[in-house]
């Protein structure tokens, strides 16, 4: 067992030994009475057998940065005495071999945990504002029934005087939920499957407790309409998490429950620009949530080049017939009648050619092909 008492900062763990099988760290954070002082401890136990909370928190590895040294601290503040699971600090990222096994049971990790927190950064003056608008918008645009194949390709301008809220154009309200959307959880290619795979997850704010289907309905609402995401670039600034990439994850996030998994090269070109430290995990990310993948998949043994053109391979073969085996042998399938698969080579021919554009657009009758 190892502790940590101290402020926000880098933090040299001990750690006993490395992790087998379906054993996991979790954190158990001491409810001491000193307000600025965190005080933890870190314990093993088995994933299948032990009742925890996870938190989904952008922030280096192996740092107890300011950001989830907040998320602690307003976790004691509330009085949780759940032990929680926090990827920065319970994987040893200097054991190869534990990170690999614990990355390809981070999935099962998400989805086990009685909830997932998903940490947006400390209450802000006017987040309650932001807030109450979201929720009002989410309610009278009957939020709750809102379907992810249903205007996809709208992009007019939402009208805000028939729903009885503010015009966007630098309105104080608007500009607060814009920030709240602009947090850089939303620029982080790990929240992909750490949202996906909880099977319940609740967005907290400081003291603020947002629902994680409002947030990110709200999101697209914005992604989906001219002057909602112009305004949101303008207001923010053109910031480096943009509008799009919010609506990216909430794409995701409501897709995922109406369809499931997708194959990689699917679950990837739905989150360009999205960042991750290790370039690798831009791929090892979206293992929990892709089809197709044996855990071999997930290896920090490979190179970035070796597990780029591994996925490069799956994109032009198509996957399931060019797959891993469990054991990381690579095998190609070829079945007695090929023609039947539309591999994704044969998709970017397709429609590389510009009159086939032009011919699909006059079948459709739709200006966006």
């Amino acid at each position: 067992m190892s502790s940590y008492t101290g402020n926000a900062g880098e933090v040299a763990f001990t750690y006993d030994k490395a992790l087998q099988k379906t054993s996991i760290r979790l954190l158990k954070v001491i409810l001491d009475p000193e307000p600025s002082t965190l005080t933890i401890q870190l314990l093993e136990g088995n994933l299948e057998r032990v009742e925890f909370e996870a938190l989904s928190c952008n922030g280096k590895r192996l740092e107890i940065g300011a950001n989830l040294h907040a998320a602690l601290l307003e976790r004691r503040r509330r009085r949780s005495a759940t032990v929680l699971w926090a990827d920065q600090i319970c994987i040893n990222q200097d054991d190869i071999e534990e990170k690999t096994r614990q990355v390809r049971l981070m999935s099962t990790i998400y989805s086990k945990a009685n909830r997932v927190i998903i940490w947006l950064g400390m209450q802000d003056p006017g987040d309650i504002d932001g807030l109450n608008l979201m929720q009002d918008l989410y309610k009278k645009c009957d939020g709750n029934q809102y379907d992810a194949d249903v205007g996809i390709y709208d992009f007019h301008d939402f009208d805000c005087e028939s729903r009885g809220v503010p015009n966007p154009v630098f309105d104080p309200t608007w500009v607060a939920l814009f920030k709240i959307l602009s947090n850089s959880w939303f620029g982080r290619v790990w929240v992909i499957q750490e949202l996906l795979s909880a099977q319940k997850s609740v967005m907290w704010k400081g003291s603020l407790d947002l629902s994680t289907n409002v947030v990110l309905w709200m999101a697209m609402l914005i992604g989906r309409h001219k002057n909602l995401y112009e305004n949101y670039d303008v207001t923010m600034g053109s910031p480096q998490v943009s509008a799009l990439m919010a609506r990216n994850i909430a794409a995701s996030y409501f897709k995922f429950r109406k369809r499931g998994p997708l194959p990689i090269y699917d679950t990837l070109s739905r989150q360009l620009g999205m960042s991750a430290t290790d370039p690798r995990d831009r791929f090892f990310a979206l293992f929990g949530v892709s089809t197709g993948l044996a855990k071999a998949f997930v290896d920090y043994k490979k190179t970035f080049k070796e597990v780029a053109c591994l996925v490069g391979k799956m994109t032009l073969l198509g996957i399931p017939n060019y797959r891993l085996t469990e054991d990381g042998t690579e095998v190609l399938i070829l079945e007695s009648t090929p023609g039947k698969h539309r591999f994704l080579i044969e998709w970017l021919a397709f429609h590389a050619n510009p009159q086939n554009r032009v011919e699909k657009r006059a079948k459709s009758g739709s200006p966006h092909g």
